[in-house]
Formats: C-alpha cells, structure tokens, sequence
C-alpha cells in the first residue's frame, strides 16, 4: 500500500518527530508513502471563508488524485478539514464548479471521492492487526496510556467518520492494545485540549490543558498519548506551564508514532523517544 503523506503545516518547525517518526512506523508496516506539494489544509481559514478553506483543502486533494494516491494524515484537525471540504464538494454543486474553475490555473482538476484517512483509521482498517503485532519487538506492558482523542477527528462524526461510535470511540485504545500497553478510562479523554482558544482566551486554554494533566494522573495513566499535531503542541505547552510552576512532575505525552516506533523497537534518531528497555 503507498498513501500521500499529508505532515501538515506546523511540523516541520514545532513536531519535526511527527513525520519522521511516522515514515519509520509506516516503512516498519510496508506501507509506502509520497510527500506532494501539499498546501495548508484550509482549517485556520474555515470560518473566515468559505471558499478559501475549499479552496486550499481540495488543492491537496486535486495533488493526491492526479498521483492515484489516497491521503494520510498525522493531525485530527488536517483529517477533519480535509474530510469537511470532500463533503461540501461533493454535496454542492456551485461550490465544484467554483474551485474546479480556480484549480484549472495550476492545471488540476477535482473529481471526488480520495480517500482520506488517519494514522488511526489506516491502522485499524488497512493494515492487518497480525502485521502490526509481529512488528512489536519491545512490548509496552504494564504501561497504563491515556489516549487523547482531539475535536476535530470526532465531529461531525457522520463526516470525519474515524469511530463507528464517536461518542464512545475505542479506535486509539485499540491501536494503544496492539503494543501490550493498557488504555486507562479517562474521563477527559474526549475534551479539547484547548489549543483552538490559546490566542482567544489564554485562560481558558490553559485550564483545559492543566486539567487534562491532572485527570490523566488521577485516572492512573503513565503516559499521555497523542495523535494531533495542534494536540501535542498544546500538551507541551502546558508541561511547561507545570514544570515552571514547580507544583508537581507532569506525565509524559508522546505521540502515537513515537508511541508505536517505541514498541517497534526504533532507533531514538527516528522516533525522537528513547526505545523500550
């Protein structure tokens, strides 16, 4: 299987990891990937202008069909950008005939219906579970994970699509099992991490991020695991927050490729994390 890997705007200065942790993952699971010239996926632009956002979403889309590629995306919010403008493309006749009108300059053109998934959702659905566990040469066992799940992968759960049930999804713990780690139930495992309100209102990003924090600990997690680009950031915002404060040691969160690359047994120049002993 070969994917257009999707990295997203912000990794290659804030989570460099995040590619190059994922790349690894993927060539561990003989899954091939292509990096195309990919735009920003429209998703700061979504409320300001319509058809802007479709614009830049269904470039990237326009890129991955003239190379027969599905796409893979690293970030919740790409994933659900991406997903969005599919949907408003393929439901709104005006809105093709505009953006097809504008792509027509870079010589694209859109017809609909790439396939757009996740790192999640190509693990659970593509690959096979036995490929992924034989890939496992360090198992996580006895390491208690709280995934976090992010906004924007979850809802409009009849677009995005990334769990059968998204108001109780278990498609990361499932992901999380195939390690021998243990998903921990947490109960702030579906809230935002605040990050969308970080320039809105300082304040209130914060505490849901401290909270998230302090849950995760309570609930009994070691580790914070990630799958968002605008998630981890945020994550390591409030670790230094904690840290600074001095108030106490705040758990790790990782991200589900170094998570995954860690239990591979990958070396720390590709997955940013020292491998399990």
């Amino acid at each position: 299987m070969k994917c257009a890997l999707f990295s997203g705007c912000r990794t290659g200065f804030d989570i460099p990891q995040h590619p190059k942790s994922a790349k690894a993952v993927l060539s561990k699971l003989n899954v091939g990937v292509e990096e195309l010239d990919f735009g920003c996926c429209g998703y700061p632009v979504k409320e300001k202008n319509l058809d802007a956002f479709l614009l830049l979403s269904i470039r990237n889309l326009a890129l991955a069909q003239a190379h027969y590629l599905p796409v893979l995306t690293l970030c919740k919010c790409c994933f659900g950008a991406l997903k969005q403008a599919e949907h408003y493309f393929q439901n709104d006749r005006s809105k093709r005939v505009l953006i097809n009108s504008m792509l027509e300059k870079e010589g694209l053109r859109y017809e609909g219906g790439v396939k757009i998934y996740h790192m999640l959702t190509l693990l659970d659905r593509e690959i096979d579970k036995g490929v992924i566990k034989r890939s496992v040469v360090h198992p996580l066992e006895g390491i208690k994970v709280a995934a976090s799940y992010g906004c924007h992968a979850l809802r409009p759960s009849a677009i995005t699509g990334l769990d059968d049930h998204p108001n109780a999804p278990t498609i990361f713990e499932r992901i999380i099992k195939l390690t021998g780690a243990e998903p921990v139930k947490w109960s702030k495992g579906l809230e935002c991490c605040g990050n969308p309100l970080l320039d809105k209102n300082n304040l209130l990003a914060r505490d849901f991020v401290l909270k998230k924090y302090e849950t995760a600990k309570q609930e009994g997690a070691d580790i914070i695991c990630t799958a968002c680009n605008y998630c981890h950031m945020q994550f390591e915002y409030g670790r230094d927050l904690i840290l600074k404060s001095g108030s106490t040691n705040p758990i790790p969160a990782i991200l589900l490729t170094q998570f995954l690359g860690q239990a591979m047994g990958l070396e720390k120049s590709l997955t940013g994390i020292e491998t399990a002993a």
